[in-house]
């Protein structure tokens, strides 16, 4: 609307208690709700977008690397009866039943996104692809098309879904939003400082097409991956284009190489 009204709104409606901390830094999220305060940060994150003010991003940069680098698990979930706890008790959460709650996960990949889009640091690609890869793609059954609540880390533990009528969670209602998003972060573009006009981005190996209108250009990716660890790249083009192409180089690739035509590429 461009109504500056709607901006003040929002602005009132940050949770300093919240904001204040994390923008210095502070990590208090013991005992405190995750999925309550992920949309939180991606407000912040939202609001900086909005107006450059720098404690919005340094609150959601600071959560980001807290909640990634030591409050999750591998699988890229995190939290434990829907809470967040003590870094140092993780060996005796591993048996709950009631890890990981699969909205968490939804939401850290939506701020994920965002972050990359204004630093396109590989760090924010490398979690969102394994929290994709595990807490997502694995948080549908197959066989109904159900969705989990939580993800639990106790050994042997079964694997919840809910039903179609008996049983109705909010991880319901983002899981099934979440089966509809598996493209959204494969590709990004964008236009650095620098000798090339444009950028791509390769982010995740996901087989699937890009139409870059901007640039007349189409890209076909064909990969099997996680089954294979290796991606084709099938760049057609009306004519000719300059722009660089970064493809991500996996932190779980300890090496990587790259063909042009059939011969090697530095």
């Amino acid at each position: 609307t461009k109504q500056e009204k709607h901006l003040v709104l929002a602005e009132r409606f940050c949770h300093k208690a919240i904001l204040t901390p994390l923008s210095e830094g502070r990590d208090n999220l013991n005992g405190l709700h995750s999925n309550t305060q992920i949309p939180k940060i991606i407000g912040f994150e939202r609001l900086y977008q909005l107006t450059g003010k720098p404690q919005y991003h340094a609150a959601a940069e600071f959560f980001w690397k807290t909640v990634t680098g030591t409050r999750s698990f591998a699988t890229g979930g995190n939290g434990d009866n829907e809470h967040f706890f003590p870094i140092n008790q993780f060996a005796s959460h591993l048996s709950s039943a009631k890890t990981m709650e699969t909205c968490c996960s939804h939401n850290m990949l939506r701020l994920t996104r965002m972050l990359f889009a204004g630093d396109p640091a590989a760090a924010y690609a490398d979690y969102y692809e394994r929290t994709l890869c595990n807490a997502i793609l694995g948080s549908q059954d197959p066989a109904t098309g159900m969705m989990t609540y939580f993800q639990s880390t106790r050994p042997g533990y079964i694997k919840l879904f809910c039903t179609p009528f008996d049983s109705f969670w909010c991880c319901t209602g983002t899981g099934i939003e979440n089966h509809a998003k598996y493209g959204d972060s494969i590709y990004f573009c964008g236009s650095p400082a620098g000798p090339q006009p444009d950028s791509l981005y390769v982010n995740l190996f996901i087989a699937s097409t890009l139409n870059w209108k901007k640039k007349g250009i189409t890209l076909k990716q064909t990969t099997s991956f996680p089954e294979a660890g290796k991606t084709r790249l099938e760049i057609t083009a009306g004519s000719t284009q300059s722009f660089a192409l970064n493809i991500r180089h996996p932190d779980w690739a300890g090496t990587a190489s790259v063909s042009i035509n059939g011969k090697a590429a530095e």
